[in-house]
């Protein structure tokens, strides 16, 4: 027992001490090293000579579509074909149609229709407005076509291609 109390005062004793701090120096701060090897600077940038491109420039519409091909365009991106009939009349074969004209200006211009069955060719015809010509103005246009023929084309596939290039009424 008596151990124990011994034991017991030792350890509170310890538990008494003081503690002490010091202050650690760091060294100080060593300076940058000079460098030895000067850089190279940027090179400055050399103009690279372009020879003017000679032509003229890419044409559009109104629109600001460009018209990459003239013949085509203005059918592909401004004409509907509707309401299309084929009818026989006094042993004639006629078409009338609805050509819807989306571009702002009249355009004028020409459109046929081609039969075809088995690769060949059993029918012709040319669209026409009202004045003779195939005039469109903008909106709903009424027009009408003869189909060259000499058998019924009424049942037959058939193409619409343009056959005159439209062009913007001046």
């Amino acid at each position: 027992m008596k151990r124990l109390i011994c034991i017991l005062a030792l350890l509170l004793m310890l538990a008494c001490t003081s503690q002490e701090a010091h202050l650690i120096y760091l060294p100080e701060a060593t300076p940058t090293p000079a460098v030895l090897v000067t850089p190279t600077p940027t090179p400055d940038p050399v103009p690279i000579p372009v020879a003017p491109i000679a032509g003229e420039g890419i044409r559009t519409d109104l629109n600001g579509l460009p018209i990459l091909d003239e013949r085509t365009h203005f059918y592909t991106y401004y004409l509907t074909v509707d309401n299309i009939r084929i009818y026989e009349e006094n042993g004639e074969t006629l078409i009338d149609a609805v050509i819807t004209n989306n571009y702002p200006k009249t355009l004028t211009g020409g459109l046929c229709v081609t039969f075809r069955q088995d690769d060949l060719i059993y029918g012709y015809a040319e669209f026409y407005t009202a004045d003779g010509d195939l005039k469109l103005f903008p909106g709903e246009n009424l027009v009408y076509a003869y189909v060259l023929t000499e058998v019924d084309v009424q049942m037959m596939d058939f193409d619409i291609s343009v056959s005159k290039a439209f062009e913007p009424e001046q």
